[in-house]
């Protein structure tokens, strides 16, 4: 095991050193390309964790995203913050609110909770468009610039900032589901009745990755609108949801670069099949169909399927190699 999580951190180091030298050989384009991929990244991380790991549905990620871009706007805009004040307080706040509105949701179950977390997503977007003094309706607002020892921050600082919380954001993917909550998550997903039984805490579990969804997809819209600069609520309505979920889809639940993956296949699409951008909704929706009906279980997922390797309850084994693998299966209670 020690071999693997060597083997796993090389390869992340590997790959975080080709992004940070990304921009000596890259122009901006591609940079911008890479930021969105990373913030997209981030906010399916959250979801997977949520979806992928505990088993439960979300389909409000757009909540936590508008409330992470607005919240830190507004303290900047007019009260006249610095945004590295600002962002922890949206962390907090985020925390506290989904805390809040766990208590609520935790209460319910598959189709119901699907409808609370939407209905959740809707009410912060109707807020948004709504509360115009503050966030400027649906005309938009202008995200102030990051100033710090006297200068503005360009593009090149929001591209490092992003790759940092990205590489932490995996870090804490791997750290998390190969633990002791790990394996709590993994029991909570496959029967929650029978992992109840073995004295696993189902509400404690459900609540925390409830936390941890929400607070990365805050982070998520914090480092969107310092970077985008200019923000609306169309980009937080429920569409922005459904494209979170195909790249969970797409990448592969419950598989740690699967959200990575599937955030660069979903955001380089439109660039791809530019000639048909106004259908790029029903694009969306044929992918997530397709997807669904050949490829179940992700494009990571399909992957570590073929790999040769030895099997576990149907879940690939850690020979497979965690950073690449799915969960672990459950042995014992969390």
């Amino acid at each position: 095991m020690k071999a693997h999580r060597k083997r796993d951190f090389i390869v992340f180091l590997i790959g975080l050193a080709i992004l940070v030298l990304c921009p000596l050989f890259v122009g901006e384009m591609y940079l911008y390309l890479i930021r969105i991929i990373s913030i997209y990244a981030i906010l399916t991380i959250g979801l997977n964790i949520f979806m992928g790991y505990c088993g439960q549905i979300n389909l409000g990620v757009a909540g936590f995203f508008c409330l992470g871009a607005y919240l830190p706007t507004v303290l900047q805009a007019k009260l006249g913050w610095h945004y590295l004040e600002a962002f922890p307080v949206t962390i907090v706040v985020a925390l506290l609110l989904a805390w809040a509105i766990s208590w609520p949701l935790m209460r319910l179950r598959s189709h119901t909770m699907a409808i609370g977390t939407l209905s959740f997503a809707m009410a912060l977007y109707l807020v948004a468009v709504r509360a115009r003094p503050l966030t400027g309706g649906s005309d938009g607002t202008v995200v102030p610039s990051m100033m710090l020892f006297g200068k503005t921050m360009g593009p090149l600082f929001y591209y490092y900032l992003i790759l940092f919380f990205l590489a932490a954001a995996l870090a804490m993917e791997y750290l998390l589901v190969y633990s002791r909550t790990g394996r709590a998550f993994a029991a909570l997903r496959d029967n929650e009745e029978a992992a109840e039984a073995m004295g696993v805490d189902i509400e404690h579990y459900r609540r925390l990755g409830w936390l941890v969804n929400g607070v990365l997809a805050s982070i998520g819209g914090a480092l969107y609108a310092e970077q985008a600069a200019f923000i609306s609520p169309d980009t937080f309505s429920a569409a922005c949801s459904f494209l979170v979920l195909t790249m969970f889809c797409v990448g592969g639940a419950g598989t740690i670069v699967g959200p990575l993956v599937g955030a660069a296949i979903m955001t380089l699409l439109p660039y791809l099949l530019i000639t048909i951008q106004q259908y790029s909704y029903l694009a969306q929706g044929l992918i997530l169909f397709t997807v669904l009906r050949f490829l179940p279980a992700g494009v990571v997922g399909s992957l570590l399927k073929v790999m040769p390797s030895r099997r576990t309850q149907g879940l690939p084994s850690r020979a497979a190699g965690p950073m690449l693998g799915a969960m672990p299966a459950n042995k014992g209670q969390g």
